[in-house]
């Protein structure tokens, strides 16, 4: 059965009620790289033995089974501790870039070509799948330690056979019991805030997103008066997160979708303004225009009613 979009308050017990146990896994690495001060990610897949799918599946069943308890993330907040997890919409972090890009890839053909594709690697990702598409996926920032290092004059050495082996010339690699956070139906269950922060640049890419999504408009003329959004978004958390999605999803960017926006306002009377293809921007309309620029506000065939939802996961989709 296909995941269906849930309320944050159901989604730890969906989760929790899975059955992953003959899940598929595979392995990912991340790759990260600027563009314009932002963020961009390249994703390669790493071929596995089915020992270490074993272990993988282990690790994310086991953070599922420690997580019993769910608040929302916020700047603020402390890490989480024991059994609660902090939840945030993937579509506010760089993970979304990261997922979209991953849906696109066919583990068994984008594999990663050499070494030296591992060692500049930001992250990995543990990816579980069933029939129905990827289900979840754990996110780890790599540490220094990822490429086991010789120790200045120690000789690393591998037992086996009852026997040492010199493994100086081998490639060895550190995968951690932990993960940093664990996606599931478009949401991220954080379980270190200040790996997950660190992982997905989330403060600071938040702000640079901020700051070049307002050059864009202007370079646009999207609004009229760009200034009330600056002004009104400031450094505010549940701003900095709107803007985020917008400038992720690209539809401020769509003359086709800004032309059906001011058709279907003047249609349904939904009272924004127009200063020929501009926008006016004002501070009672503002959480429509952010609402509609995040395609968020849906119609109901059953009521035949308009609503400004949270989730806009298409009904009758699934991940590859």
């Amino acid at each position: 059965m296909k995941n269906q979009v849930l309320s944050t308050k159901m989604l730890l017990p969906s989760l929790k009620n899975l059955d992953l146990k003959n899940a598929n896994v595979t392995l990912a690495v991340v790759k990260e790289y600027k563009r314009d001060r932002i963020s961009q990610y390249s994703i390669k897949y790493v071929p596995i033995e089915e020992r270490l799918e074993q272990r993988l599946r282990k690790i994310i069943l086991q953070h599922i089974s420690n997580s019993n308890t769910v608040e929302e993330y916020s700047y603020d907040c402390p890490e989480p501790e024991q059994d609660l997890v902090r939840t945030i919409v993937y579509e506010e972090t760089d993970f979304y870039k990261i997922f979209e890009q991953l849906t696109r890839l066919k583990p068994e053909e984008d594999i990663i070509e050499g070494i030296n594709e591992l060692i500049k690697s930001k992250a990995y990702l543990i990816i579980l799948r069933t029939t129905n598409g990827i289900q979840v996926i754990g996110f780890k920032t790599l540490p220094e330690s990822w490429k086991l290092k010789q120790s200045k004059g120690l000789i690393p050495l591998l037992f086996t056979g009852n026997s040492f082996e010199d493994i100086e010339d081998e490639n060895i690699f550190n995968i951690s019991s932990m993960v940093d956070f664990f996606y599931y139906n478009e949401h991220l269950f954080i379980l270190s805030k200040k790996e997950f922060e660190r992982g997905l640049n989330y403060r600071v890419g938040m702000l640079n997103k901020a700051d070049i999504f307002y050059k864009e408009v202007e370079n646009l003329n999207l609004f009229v008066n760009t200034d009330v959004l600056i002004q009104k978004v400031g450094d505010n958390q549940r701003y900095l997160r709107k803007i985020a999605i917008i400038e992720n999803l690209g539809f401020y960017k769509d003359q086709n979708f800004l032309r059906r926006l001011k058709r279907l306002n003047k249609m349904k009377g939904w009272g924004i303004q127009f200063n020929k293809d501009q926008i006016i921007l004002t501070k009672d309309n503002l959480d429509d225009i952010l609402s509609l620029l995040q395609n968020k506000r849906l119609h109901s065939e059953l009521t035949d009613q308009d609503f400004d939802v949270e989730s806009t996961k298409p009904v009758g989709t699934q991940t590859s």
